[in-house]
């Protein structure tokens, strides 16, 4: 019974997440999309006024002293942005490698995770062609796959094929609402609660880039989503080390690795947190013990392997194909192996930044650092705005240079709380082992598929998850516990910790904010 209390609050906000999908799935089938813009933004503004008049009734009745309720509704309005982005966005909008659909009707077979996906609707099976041929089906199928039994559901329901296709949105769009629910128990397994809760689940919640990506058609927002299982069944692995929970670990790793291969990059600290446990049972000498967790890892690996490694044994065996990206070609204006390595990954110039326009201009000739492309496309995707008004621009470029100082922050934020004497070993091993490591696979992604594309925020953007950790175990040690949480003495950062932290607590919310303003009245969507 404590266990089903406890679970409650996750169970009211899953319950949330799909009756808002299925309500945007239902809105798209009744002509929402045709109406004008105004009535458009009308519907949405009253439906966001409702959840305001509900908030405010919570606060003064002060049921949002709770810490479960006030989770709640910051992650319902999270809800219903990602919803309103999805009404307001097409199917064509905003993508990445998305390519086109012709239809039942054609025998068509067309490129990108759209062409993937109908393929495998129009012939009811797995492209039988090398998926180095044609562009996008080299992904592995699993988010293709639950797209295409998605489809085939919205077609038995009676929707025409065309909103059928464009239905696609609402499953990225449920990936996107899970990541928070699995931030929010990744947060409290770490036992972070209060302020450190929600600010740091406020960073992930109202981020530009996992409200985009909710109606991106490609697989990135499901491999978000078990990139954040991983992390979750890690941390939870680590507190309760059980053949069960080593289970789960393994099927979230494996189909992680099959619906995109980056996801085995969390497999590496993993990994060495394993390797830790197993020196201390070797350690111990006790026969059982040893032999137990021989068989436990056994099982790891024959669950995780079949399932992770399938597809990849696949393409070996029938087209002699090893993983990798088809790139386009040395013509292409996104071609960044003409400029030195430096310029590409080294510390970027002041005029690198380009806070004049700091939107990415696609071109390598006009940008190539990494590091300001990532920046730039965290905040506005690959939007390069032709017609922004003056002040909003002043604002993009107030929250641009707020967004390089608190990026710095929070990645030294996340450094140190992770080395903290507070933070167990496991945990800090795990964590910083695995975000270091993201950053240098995204690296050396960059080195090896040399193009400005390769560049983009949504490869790393579980990092997102990491920064969350940082917030929340900052305002953990520095301002809720101070006395226990602050090292002894008097040196500089004990005195400083937590001006400090309120310092990184408001620049973060304050560039939130001042990214919904500007998305409201970009008139992009």
């Amino acid at each position: 019974m404590k266990t089903m209390f406890k679970k409650t609050p996750v169970i009211i906000q899953l319950l949330l997440i799909a009756i808002s999908c299925l309500f945007t799935a239902a809105a798209q089938g009744t002509g929402f999309g045709k109406m004008s813009h105004y009535y458009q933004i009308l519907i949405l503004f009253c439906i966001f006024l409702a959840f305001g008049a509900v908030l405010f009734y919570m606060k003064v009745t002060k049921r949002l002293i709770r810490e479960d309720a006030a989770v709640t509704m910051m992650i319902l309005l999270g809800v219903l942005l990602r919803c309103g982005y999805v009404l307001l966005s097409g199917l064509y909008d905003r993508q990445h490698d998305a390519g086109v659909y012709t239809g039942m009707g054609t025998d068509f077979v067309n490129p990108g995770h759209i062409g993937y996906i109908e393929y495998i609707y129009k012939f009811h099976k797995l492209p039988d062609l090398n998926p180095y041929e044609l562009f996008a089906y080299y992904h592995p199928p699993l988010h293709h796959i639950i797209s295409f039994v998605w489809l085939q559901l919205n077609i038995f329901l009676g929707a025409a094929e065309d909103l059928a296709f464009e239905n696609l949105q609402i499953l990225p769009l449920l990936y996107s609402c899970l990541c928070m629910v699995v931030t929010y128990r990744i947060l409290k397994l770490l036992q972070i609660s209060g302020n450190g809760l929600l600010i740091g689940l406020a960073f992930l919640v109202f981020h530009p880039s996992t409200i985009v990506m909710a109606g991106s058609v490609n697989n990135d927002m499901l491999t978000i989503l078990f990139m954040c299982l991983i992390l979750y069944g890690s941390l939870k692995w680590i507190r309760e080390k059980t053949l069960k929970n080593l289970v789960y670990l393994a099927l979230y790793i494996g189909f992680g690795m099959i619906t995109k291969l980056n996801s085995a990059v969390l497999a590496i600290p993993l990994a060495i947190v394993f390797l830790m446990h197993f020196l201390s049972v070797l350690k111990s000498r006790e026969k059982s013990r040893i032999v137990t967790w021989v068989k436990n890892y056994f099982v790891f690996g024959a669950v995780v392997c079949p399932i992770g490694l399938c597809w990849i044994v696949r393409n070996l065996i029938r087209f002699g194909e090893k993983p990798g990206v088809p790139v386009p070609g040395e013509t292409s204006p996104m071609y960044t192996a003409l400029f030195s390595l430096w310029s590409r990954l080294g510390i970027p110039s002041l005029a690198d930044w380009r806070i004049d326009f700091p939107f990415h201009p696609i071109s390598a000739q006009a940008c190539r650092n990494t590091w300001v492309i990532m920046l730039h496309t965290s905040l506005f995707a690959e939007e390069y705005p032709t017609d922004l008004p003056d002040i909003l621009l002043i604002l993009c470029q107030v929250t641009f240079v707020m967004a390089i100082l608190f990026c710095i922050a929070t990645a030294i934020l996340l450094a140190v709380v992770l080395l903290h004497r507070k933070t167990g070993l496991e945990d800090r091993v795990f964590l910083l082992t695995g975000y270091v490591l993201m950053l240098i696979s995204f690296a050396a992604f960059v080195v090896i598929y040399p193009y400005t594309c390769s560049s983009d925020f949504r490869y790393v953007a579980i990092c997102l998850v990491y920064i969350s950790v940082a917030l929340g175990l900052g305002n953990k040690y520095y301002l809720q516990t101070p006395r226990e949480g602050t090292p002894k003495g008097r040196g500089f950062w004990a005195k400083k910790a937590p001006a400090v932290m309120h310092i990184i607590n408001w620049g973060v919310l304050t560039i939130l904010l001042f990214i919904q303003i500007i998305y409201i009245f970009w008139n992009r969507w």
